[in-house]
């Protein structure tokens, strides 16, 4: 209940923000940024990360929300971080100086809000309140739904961080490597999301979501679609539902392999006997291994983006369910996991909310 009172208090105090079918935006979360040394969490993408922003998104005109702990301040200082992204501020200042950024706070630059003179001197938001011809969607972080960094006990981790893990090379300790404290969190955002009727967009957990589902469950219901699809399909058609079946099956395989733990908690939010609600969506994060994730909200649609560099990763090469996009000059590329018609989602949570 006090976690619910938070959410619903946020919600309340948030001024909307009208958005439109004309209107861009797209969604980063958890870059966590630091002093460019190998404690750097972001180093590996950062590149990745600039390159997209220049010549994707600004060059189309996107309006950028960045969704919390962009600054990694448990572990840096904020002068340290500035100092080595400072060509990466410049680009979030663009944004700015055309008001298409807005930058919310998280847990682990909590500080941001209480300090003035940030770097490019860009507003601190606890949320963001998108009004979608009547229909809400509220994006801020997800560590609100902890009651954990509204005490001293962040301060404290924030001094072990920075002043002994730092020194001892002991890498950051988040919810996003605890899947029991990953989940509870989800599901207190998906709870208070379904009682509101609204969309929530959240990052924290680093696990993208769409529709309320993680990439596991969306696997199996993508196999199943296809299973339906084959009887009726002529040759020709049968050949290409099961290459992707099995294609499908060995991306499950492999995250079931590699989380083996996700078996002993629910990936689902509610009990089998109530349908799934599509309320809770999830940005992912920008310190992949293999490249990074964003939510983008355009002409009336949403949808679950994956940036890669084939010189890293070529895996989504090999499956013929998804279409890559290129991006000129460069090795990196942008593929749609999973997209829908913003008024279908709330159609949806309109009708299967309680």
């Amino acid at each position: 209940m006090k976690q619910m009172e938070q959410l619903e208090k946020i919600f309340a105090n948030t001024p909307a923000v009208n958005i439109s079918d004309s209107d861009d935006l797209v969604i980063f979360s958890d870059l966590h940024m630091g002093d460019g040394s190998k404690m750097d969490d972001f180093l590996h993408n950062g590149p990745l990360f600039q390159y997209i922003l220049q010549h994707y998104y600004e060059k189309k005109d996107y309006k950028l929300i960045l969704n919390g702990d962009i600054d990694e301040l448990h572990r840096f200082s904020l002068k340290a971080v500035a100092a080595r992204w400072q060509e990466l501020y410049k680009v979030f200042k663009r944004f700015d100086n055309r008001r298409s950024l807005y930058k919310l706070v998280g847990n682990h630059d909590l500080e941001l809000s209480l300090i003035k003179g940030t770097p490019g001197d860009i507003p601190i938001m606890e949320a963001l309140k998108l009004d979608y011809h009547g229909q809400y969607i509220l994006i801020f972080h997800g560590h609100q739904a902890s009651n954990k960094y509204y005490n001293r006990l962040h301060w404290f981790i924030n001094i072990v961080l920075r002043f002994f893990a730092n020194f001892l090379r002991i890498r950051n300790y988040s919810v996003a490597q605890n899947k029991r404290k990953k989940y509870k969190i989800e599901k207190r955002v998906y709870d208070f999301a379904r009682i509101m009727k609204i969309m929530a967009i959240i990052g924290h957990t680093h696990r993208p979501l769409f529709e309320s589902l993680s990439k596991k469950e969306t696997l199996k219901f993508k196999i199943e679609n296809l299973c339906r699809e084959y009887p009726a399909a002529d040759p020709a058609r049968k050949t290409v539902l099961e290459n992707r079946i099995i294609k499908y099956k060995k991306e499950l395989r492999d995250i079931i392999y590699k989380r083996e733990e996700d078996d002993l908690i629910s990936n689902l939010y509610n009990s089998n006997a109530e349908p799934l609600v599509p309320c809770i969506y999830n940005s992912g994060c920008a310190i992949g291994k293999n490249g990074l994730t964003s939510i983008e909200i355009s002409r009336g649609n949403i949808r679950l983006v994956y940036w890669f560099d084939k010189n890293v990763s070529q895996k989504y090469f090999d499956f013929n369910g998804y279409r890559l996009e290129h991006l000129e000059d460069s090795s990196y590329y942008r593929v749609i996991l999973k997209e829908e018609s913003l008024n279908y989602m709330f159609t949806r949570i309109r009708l299967l909310s309680d």
